[in-house]
């Protein structure tokens, strides 16, 4: 249970230090390698294309983005659940 508690703690401590510096990129214009830097760990890439695209020999390659402080986060789902709660919210049931 300690070592849970340590694992909550950590993983508050890094959100913290993500939502730092993304407040200082609040009024971005242009995106360069300093400020990727700071927030991109690693850019996983599939090795083999999978055939979903919209044209008969487009190809869809997946593309995950490893965030510094966060890990890989899944902003489509993220979206959904945002989403999910303010309908929650709108309907007062929670």
């Amino acid at each position: 249970m300690r070592e849970e508690v340590k694992q909550q703690e950590k993983s508050k401590s890094n959100v913290k230090s993500f939502i730092t510096t993304a407040k200082k990129y609040t009024n971005l214009t242009e995106l360069d390698t300093t400020i990727l830097r700071e927030f991109i760990d690693k850019i996983l890439v599939s090795k083999n294309p999978g055939k979903r695209g919209r044209g008969a020999g487009d190809k869809v390659q997946e593309i995950e983005i490893v965030y510094n402080f966060i890990g890989a986060f899944d902003f489509g789902r993220a979206t959904l659940q945002a989403q999910s709660n303010q309908q929650i919210a709108k309907v007062g049931i929670a």
